[in-house]
């Protein structure tokens, strides 16, 4: 029976990688994108993104992005409050409750266009031209 003769790999430059690896990521690549994908806690989810496209546009994406989210987490937070039906004729005034949740909701969502904004300045490079 013949067997071919075992090749030596090099031990370490010019190895063509097949498969990228963690490792690979943190010496270089990065992610090229114009909306980024978000983690449950609003961070992104790429790799060292830099947001390439048209900067108004990718200012205004984050800023929805994490402004829904950051409502969102206000009102998943508020869950846990029970509150009792009331009895008789309502009026159309908001309660105090819904006020304050609201309230609330808008200041998460200032704050989340904030970091949205200084994000794409921070990481923006230009149309890609």
């Amino acid at each position: 029976m013949a067997t071919t003769p075992r090749k030596e790999t090099p031990s370490d430059g010019g190895v063509l990688q097949n498969q990228p690896t963690a490792a690979a990521a943190q010496h270089g690549d990065h992610d090229r994108i114009v909306m980024a994908s978000r983690r449950a806690d609003g961070s992104m989810d790429q790799v060292n993104p830099e947001f390439i496209g048209d900067k108004e546009t990718a200012v205004a994406a984050a800023e929805t992005q994490l402004a829904e989210q950051a409502a969102s987490a206000v009102d998943v937070a508020a869950r846990g409050a029970s509150s009792a039906p009331v009895d008789g004729d309502g009026d159309s005034e908001p309660d105090a409750e819904v006020k304050a949740l609201k309230a609330a909701q808008d200041e998460a969502a200032e704050k989340a266009r904030n970091k949205a904004r200084a994000e794409v300045e921070q990481r923006h490079q230009g149309l890609g031209e």
